[in-house]
């Protein structure tokens, strides 16, 4: 029977142990990610055999090695969810020794040696869960044939996880310790940051007894966490099984050791979420600049326009291609037409810069004279919130939707339950598309004087699509933008609309303030060009400066961001068609933009066919949720004629 470790940190218990013996949690119920999938060893009286470990004859071992036996295990026993020990070091020079680094903290984990009796498999089977259980010889032979020998051999992400974003679950519901060991901290950047390498055996001696594979968690030695009911450890390790994609084992056991609330380990997973998908860096193929100056966007249009007129045209964008490929596989999705790598879209093209593409543009084109339409100003990530990109799937957000409540009691009253109201938010796909149609003619005499044309475009024109939706859309397909979602702080309204004043400044920070929602760094207001203008032109007061100040800070001591996707056309009682929206943010962060897959391009050179013309269509899927409505506050009666 296949021998099993656990590695953690060693959890002292009160200092009530004679000299020379240490007492500390041994082994818990919180799931370690294996390559395999994921394993919870339960801690249920009936689920762990003491009969060895408690006979008061089991070694205190170091790594593992039968050969290096540096005390005995004295006592052994079940400790709401852990297996506790009493370990008393030996006298000898080396029991002695790691007696002493361990009082140091020198030696900080400690692990369990283990056989499996008894498994329950918990996973999902087009979309249905599936329960199973299997005798530990069964789970061997079952791991090995799909694993091989090292089924077991590390934590962290593994096999199971490549197929399936949440790997089965595997409870070891029978097991039985027979040993501790004491072991070293080798840390390892190469199997990811928090973790631990496999550990090492000992040198080898003469015929030295092999090794079994040790697995550890690389844990801080701290002193025990008290939590009598064990309620927030099982609700932490919960929302860990929940959110595996963006907390791992070592985040959920920090969170435990450190006392960590259930509303401060929401914080933490929004924060994993947002460091897993902002920085899109970690969406790029990792071009190198001489093969992001090679991909030409501007050739992959003329390839693909040209497909069935001149097929040896395809060749030339073998590379193009590729990366597609790349993207597709990465993400997990097939284009409708090809993926244009994320770095593509973001690489400067200036064509007035002779080195870079001013001398590939013929001079009779003269599209140095070109001049993009005039547009509405793209400005929510500027105010601070959080893009979530390469989405491959809904994403569920968790939040807390009210804290707990405290109450007064008497000297010796009781104290009634109380508990937080969590909930999550969904973002779930939605399609935004822009397209252009330059002739066919052009795009063969000038694919690469196009390019940045094209690209900037597309590019642009979907991006301040998204942000109008945002902020003011009003359908199914679009969602419901901020000025009409409910839920945001509001302020009383003038039936028929009201000149701006800056009564209407202070009205809607108060908002924001009185729903708990404290101005803080990311505070901004978000305007259009109409509101702007009246802002320079009207008085805080008689003698007192205009309400719209220069600076950074331009609104009482608030940023500013400026777009035409702040309707200015709005309908407020007898006021048709004239009002202005206003939004106030505490704290922008709370608004989430998430977009999913990657920046999918098609080309059709047919239905446009009888005029000569190529329609170019760019996709790209998306949604946005508000974390804490309050944080925001809008108001939609300004009027600025």
């Amino acid at each position: 029977m296949k021998t099993y470790h656990r590695t953690v940190a060693i959890e002292r218990g009160q200092d009530r142990a004679p000299d020379g013996v240490l007492e500390f949690a041994l082994s818990s119920e919180m799931p370690v990610e294996r390559w395999f999938g994921t394993e919870v060893l339960s801690h249920a009286p009936e689920a762990v055999n003491l009969e060895r470990l408690a006979d008061g004859r089991h070694p205190l071992l170091l790594n593992h090695d039968t050969d290096r036996q540096i005390g005995v295990v004295e006592r052994a026993w079940l400790d709401n969810g852990r297996l506790r020990v009493a370990a008393r070091f030996s006298r000898s020079p080396l029991g002695q020794e790691i007696k002493q680094d361990v009082d140091d903290n020198i030696r900080q984990l400690v692990s369990v040696g283990y056989f499996i009796d008894q498994v329950k498999e918990e996973k999902s089977v087009d979309g249905a869960p599936q329960v199973r259980l299997m005798t530990g010889d069964e789970f061997e032979r079952e791991m090995r044939s799909q694993h091989g020998e090292g089924f077991a051999r590390s934590l962290g992400e593994g096999e199971a996880r490549k197929a399936d974003d949440k790997p089965p679950v595997y409870t070891v519901t029978r097991w039985t310790p027979f040993e501790a060991s004491v072991v070293p901290v080798p840390a390892d950047t190469t199997v990811g940051k928090g973790r631990a390498q496999e550990s090492a055996p000992p040198a080898p001696e003469a015929e030295a007894t092999p090794q079994p594979i040790v697995i550890t968690e690389n844990r801080k030695m701290t002193d025990e966490v008290k939590d009598p009911n064990g309620a927030r450890v099982a609700k932490l390790v919960e929302l860990g099984a929940t959110y595996s994609k963006y907390v791992s084992q070592q985040d959920v056991a920090k969170a435990c050791r450190d006392g960590m609330s259930v509303e401060q380990f929401l914080e933490v997973i929004v924060d994993k979420q947002q460091t897993k998908h902002t920085d899109t860096r970690a969406l790029d193929l990792g071009l190198t600049k001489k093969e992001a100056q090679r991909y030409s966007f501007g050739k992959l249009i003329r390839a693909l326009t040209l497909r069935n007129d001149d097929p040896s045209v395809m060749k030339e964008i073998a590379f193009e291609l590729e990366c597609s490929r790349a993207m597709a596989d990465s993400l997990g999705i097939t284009p409708e037409g090809v993926f244009v790598p994320y770095e593509i879209m973001r690489r400067d093209f200036n064509v007035g810069t002779a080195t870079e593409a001013g001398n590939l543009v013929p001079t009779d084109l003269r599209t140095d004279l070109y001049v993009d339409a005039l547009r509405a100003a793209m400005v929510v990530p500027q105010l601070g919130v959080r893009v979530l990109a390469g989405l491959t799937g809904n994403i569920d957000i968790p939040r807390k939707v009210t804290p707990s409540t405290l109450a007064g009691v008497t000297e010796i009253g009781s104290a009634s339950e109380t508990a937080p109201v969590t909930g999550k938010l969904t973002l779930s796909p939605k399609r935004v598309s822009a397209y252009v149609e330059p002739s066919k003619q052009a795009i063969i005499q000038s694919a690469i004087a196009l390019e940045g044309m094209i690209r900037d475009d597309l590019v642009t024109g979907a991006a301040l699509q998204i942000e109008n939706y945002m902020i003011q859309g009003s359908s199914a397909a679009n969602g419901t933008g901020l000025i009409y979602r409910s839920g945001l702080g509001t302020v009383t309204e003038q039936t028929n609309g009201t000149n701006l004043i800056w009564d209407h400044l202070v009205d809607v920070e108060t908002a924001a303030a009185a729903a708990n929602a404290e101005p803080d760094r990311l505070s901004g207001y978000l305007i259009n060009t109409q509101t702007r203008g009246k802002a320079k032109k009207v008085q805080r007061g008689t003698n007192l400066p205009f309400i719209w100040e220069n600076g950074g800070m331009p609104l009482n001591g608030y940023r500013a961001a400026v777009t035409n996707n702040v309707p200015a056309n709005l309908t407020k009682g007898t006021s048709t068609t004239v009002a202005s929206a206003l939004l106030f943010g505490s704290d922008w962060s709370m608004a989430v933009l998430g977009f999913f897959g990657g920046v999918d391009v098609t080309v059709d050179p047919y239905t446009k066919a009888d005029t000569g013309q190529v329609k170019i269509t760019l996709n790209q899927f998306w949604d946005y949720t508000v974390r804490q409505p309050a944080a925001i506050v809008v108001r939609k009666d300004i009027l600025t004629a």
